[in-house]
């Protein structure tokens, strides 16, 4: 592919619904003969959505508005919800129009290969029981964030317990979004594990935690909790990503993300998210979230929602060949 900065400008711009009929059509057409720019624009429109609702916490925070969310926010969600749809329009007309062409993959070959890469206190049973630190992760291997405790139950293995919402910005007065807990990975000193890899491979990092919420009284209304996985995967010092958050998600190479709404009463769920393994990224934020209500931006209390089993895994896929037929 040639001149990849003008694409990628095409491609930003799209995302912010400002493209002309016919670049559109240039840029859906490029999608489908070319597979970098392909690759860039999925990449460019799952980094646009994240920072999406980080943002729309973030100026739901700056400017409150008493009564929900304001004419100006709603503006503001109708602007991003727009190039996610044109993204998944594009992609699809990529894809049928590979499809068009013909595609024939190569069979036969290694299947893919799994290891668990090393994090630190995933299952929280080496951490004392109490609080966490309130602050968003400066250091490696160190679980922070917003109010949350390891707890011990009687007859149970340590987790960790999401106590309340607070504010994304750290504003103590600010409205809340959800609770918010991180880790930075350090994947400089984890590349020796995948170090005997095919270097031809394409790698994957998933995240994944088990999420859980108590049951409550019989004469308490049921309440809706999203427990959510987010990886993010930087090219950055560590210290430099907390100060500017959640802005310097623009800075993402990747992005992973996945969530449930957690039933109370009933056992534990898998959540996982899983992005490309960028070859220049450096470090892997690992957010884990319980969110009380997607439209109530107000402190919430969460006593009762669970977090644990939280793994880092890698997954190497040998490339295929492909050949196109028309």
């Amino acid at each position: 592919m040639n001149e990849s900065p003008e694409w990628d400008a095409l491609i930003q711009k799209h995302l912010d619904g400002q493209t002309t009929a016919e670049e559109a059509t240039t840029l859906s057409a490029q999608i489908v003969a070319d597979a970098e720019v392909r690759s860039r624009y999925l990449k460019a429109a799952q980094l646009h959505g994240a920072l999406a609702d980080e943002v729309l916490a973030l100026d739901l925070e700056t400017e409150p508005d008493p009564h929900g969310i304001s004419k100006e926010s709603r503006s503001d969600i109708r602007h991003f919800a727009w190039p996610q749809q044109i993204a998944a329009g594009l992609v699809a007309g990529a894809l049928v129009g590979l499809l068009g062409v013909g595609v024939v993959w190569a069979v036969g070959l290694p299947k893919a290969e799994e290891r668990i890469l090393s994090l630190a206190n995933g299952d929280f049973e080496a951490m004392p029981e109490g609080a966490i630190e309130r602050k968003f992760p400066a250091q490696f291997h160190k679980w922070s964030g917003d109010p949350a405790e390891v707890v011990e139950p009687a007859g149970g293995n340590r987790t960790l317990r999401f106590l309340a919402t607070a504010s994304v910005s750290g504003l103590p007065n600010g409205p809340a979004f959800s609770c918010d807990v991180f880790q930075l990975v350090d994947l400089r000193s984890l590349r020796q594990q995948w170090s005997a890899i095919d270097p031809e491979a394409q790698l994957t990092l998933e995240l994944s935690a088990r999420f859980r919420q108590d049951a409550l009284p019989s004469d308490t209304e049921a309440r809706k909790v999203r427990g959510a996985c987010h990886l993010y995967l930087f090219n950055a010092a560590p210290e430099s990503i907390g100060k500017d958050w959640p802005m310097a998600l623009r800075d993402a190479v990747a992005v992973g993300s996945k969530g449930v709404i957690l039933v109370p009463g009933q056992e534990s769920v898998e959540v996982s998210a899983s992005c490309l393994l960028a070859p220049e990224a450096t470090v892997a934020v690992i957010h884990l979230a319980a969110n009380p209500n997607l439209e109530n931006y107000t402190l919430a209390a969460l006593g009762d929602c669970f977090v644990d089993d939280v793994q880092l895994t890698l997954t190497s896929s040998p490339k295929l060949p492909v050949r196109v037929v028309k």
